[in-house]
């Protein structure tokens, strides 16, 4: 849980005082620029039976004694309260001081695992499946960052039948060569002949029920050949400093007759169709475990993987994309309804993202690699920074732009509601202009040549004067509130929202205020207030994954 001076619970707790009936989700951060906080008076109105204009006295009653509170506006059916600045201020250099960073955070017993990724180790990882990576790893830093105790896992799916696909692609027309690009090949080749022949199509039937049976030799060597792709999906999710922390083998749930167990733990709820073992959900539809041949399906294997989860954490997040929600709603379904899971169970959906050409895909081969969209936004990012830094060696510019290039990938990506769909556009994902992650990084880095020469400075004057000050105090100071909203709702564009935010607080307090040629009380409070932005700005980066540096 986040830990600092809250002044919206107090100014709750003295407006309740007043108002027994008041509602916390009545009050509101206030989006209008009219104050800090900002109280919705509609229902108060009905319930009350009373005007807006009674409600405002006695509010002005109840906050009379809050020394926090600079004044209170009646707006419509809206009232809008500013808080002191230097109040804030102080909330925030109080916490720095003392703890190192603001908000602190109570560490909550609670631990997390955020699953996400978990592509079918058939291909190198495409841009369509990064989106999932880059919002699972940022969700994991986020609620991190709010104190919960967070593992990311992979789920390896080495089992059924586009597994088979890669296996028996690999004995036809690999050429013994197990490197991705031939393993990507003839996982291709194998669904283009599959087209024509008939027969291939039974023989992968056949290997399906020799690798359910226990076939050791076929459950190794796709093993083996997984492992190769997965090392590939894992230096390209490292090259966005994306750290999964374990992988777990779907195949490892079959031979240790995990799945097993599960159909034998629902057998009072199985019907029988042909021979196939099916659930009927509450909704009337029917959720398939195994085939009429005998054999599993990944939902009866999910199960069982769930149930492995259950053994370590007390809460479960699965960031899947959004054509998995019918097997999301019935996973959930069959895990609290029938195997009373008591662990907390949430799914993070995330929309398609397609090329411009139509939809991606690895068997066919439209696919933009997360290696293509790195090495080509490497590429950009080194001509823009060399044409703006001509002053510096190759080597700092190298590392300059390895480092604009992953955050622009992670911010353009992240910036988006995950529910909404997305096209994938070269010129959107290279653009380094507007409201992207080199806007933010630059500001960064004025923030830091600013401090570089200031030299050391003592605070003495708390006092604002100057509204570009204040309303940047008030930006850093809402942080909190912020990392609440994004924690609850499992969103992190919600930061990305913020931290422009900041940055346009920032930029326009720069453009309007004198720093270094100020006046001393100024330039030292000033100065103070540039540090305070350049670590909350940091800080909020590295939960989305922007790595800012020194220059640019």
């Amino acid at each position: 849980m986040l830990l600092f001076e809250d002044f919206r619970s107090k100014l709750l707790a003295a407006l309740t005082r007043a108002i027994p009936n008041m509602d916390g989700k009545d009050l509101l951060l206030d989006s209008s620029g009219h104050g800090d906080f900002t109280l919705r008076l509609f229902r108060l109105i009905k319930d009350m039976n009373s005007t807006p204009g009674e409600i405002y006295n006695l509010v002005l009653t109840a906050v009379s004694a809050e020394d926090y509170v600079e004044g209170a506006e009646l707006a419509a059916s809206y009232i809008n309260f500013r808080i002191k600045p230097e109040k804030m201020f102080s909330a925030v250099t109080e916490s720095m001081s003392a703890r190192g960073q603001y908000p602190d955070i109570f560490q909550d017993p609670e631990r997390v695992l955020v699953e996400h990724t978990s592509a079918n180790p058939t291909g190198p990882l495409h841009v369509g499946r990064v989106r999932g990576s880059i919002i699972g790893d940022s969700l994991a830093k986020l609620l991190t960052r709010y104190g919960y105790r967070v593992s990311t896992q992979y789920y390896i799916n080495d089992s059924g039948k586009q597994m088979i696909a890669l296996y028996e692609g690999f004995l036809r027309y690999g050429q013994n060569s197990m490197t991705p690009e031939s393993l990507l090949k003839g996982y291709q080749e194998i669904y283009r002949a599959m087209e024509s022949d008939k027969t291939i199509g039974e023989d992968l039937e056949k290997l399906i029920q020799a690798y359910e049976k226990g076939d050791r030799s076929i459950i190794m060597k796709i093993r083996e050949i997984a492992s190769v792709m997965l090392q590939n999906i894992r230096e390209s999710l490292q090259q966005l400093d994306i750290k999964i922390d374990d992988y777990v083998w779907e195949s490892d749930f079959l031979m240790g007759g995990d799945v097993d167990n599960v159909v034998h733990e629902l057998s009072e709820h199985l019907n029988d169709e042909d021979g196939a073992k099916f659930i009927e959900t509450d909704d009337g539809s029917k959720v398939f475990l195994k085939r009429k041949d005998g054999t599993s399906l990944y939902f009866a294997r999910d199960i069982a993987y769930h149930l492995f989860k259950s053994l370590n954490f007390d809460w479960f997040i699965d960031v899947l994309g959004e054509a998995h929600k019918d097997h999301g709603k019935n996973l959930g379904y069959v895990l609290k309804k029938l195997l009373d899971l008591d662990q907390k169970l949430d799914f993070l959906y995330y929309g398609f993202v397609s090329l411009e050409t139509g939809k991606m895909s690895t068997r066919m081969g439209q696919i933009v690699s997360l290696w293509d969209l790195i090495s080509r936004t490497e590429e950009e990012a080194l001509s823009i920074v060399t044409a703006k830094r001509q002053d510096l060696p190759r080597e700092k510019l190298s590392e300059i732009s390895k480092n604009v290039a992953r955050s622009s990938i992670r911010f353009n990506i992240i910036r988006v509601n995950p529910v909404k769909t997305m096209v994938f556009k070269w010129n959107e994902a290279l653009n380094f202009e507007g409201d992207s992650a080199p806007y933010i990084m630059y500001s960064y880095t004025r923030a830091s040549s600013i401090l570089e020469k200031a030299g050391d400075t003592a605070l003495n004057d708390f006092r604002f004067t100057d509204d570009h000050e204040k309303k940047l105090v008030r930006s850093i100071y809402l942080y909190p509130y912020y990392l609440e909203e994004a924690t609850k709702s499992l969103r992190s564009d919600i930061i990305s929202s913020y931290i422009l935010g900041l940055v346009k607080s920032f930029n326009d307090f720069y453009s309007q205020c004198q720093v270094l040629n100020a006046p001393e009380a100024d330039r030292n409070r000033r100065i103070s207030l540039v540090k305070m932005y350049r670590d909350i700005l940091d800080d909020a980066c590295k939960i989305i994954g922007i790595k800012n540096v020194d220059e640019m």
